[in-house]
């Protein structure tokens, strides 16, 4: 019986409840409508911003790899002309001590060769102490001449 009692009030009790609830249902349905706008703005904004730190690190990554470039072929050139100058200097010393041996076995040899001659060269001596004047001293001149060929000719005359 309370049924039959309520029945006509049923459909009062559901415009009421309409009209009571259509404010909430309103707000709650602009509030989602809202949320969803700010979801998506905020969204765009983290793309954005995830955006420039990717173009950031990136341009990070390159001035990196340049600076890299730079101090690698700074590097390089350096070690290149260190190599060099100690190659240089390693040929130039080779050289020095072949030329040196060279030096030292031609005085070796010149000194031998000078004791082979030193007969003929007391007889060159004693005949430039018997001389006077002019002929001393171009007889002198001659002897230091002689002397100065035979002993550079020497390696000339080894192969004879």
């Amino acid at each position: 019986m309370i049924k039959a009692i309520l029945k006509p009030f049923k459909f009062i009790f559901k415009a009421v409840k309409f009209v009571v609830m259509l404010p909430i249902n309103l707000v709650k349905f602009t509030l989602s409508k809202v949320w969803a706008v700010i979801k998506y703005v905020l969204n765009l904004v983290w793309k954005i911003v995830k955006g420039i730190c990717k173009g950031i690190v990136g341009v990070y990554k390159e001035v990196i790899k340049v600076i890299t470039w730079i101090i690698t072929s700074i590097y390089n050139a350096i070690k290149f002309v260190i190599l060099n100058v100690w190659k240089a200097i390693v040929w130039v010393l080779n050289k020095v001590w072949q030329l040196a041996k060279f030096i030292w076995a031609w005085l070796v040899e010149a000194f031998v060769e000078t004791l082979n001659q030193l007969w003929t060269l007391l007889g060159m001596f004693a005949a430039w102490l018997v001389l006077e004047g002019s002929a001393k001293t171009i007889v002198g001149y001659a002897i230091i001449t002689v002397l100065f060929v035979w002993l550079i000719t020497m390696r000339v005359r080894e192969g004879e």
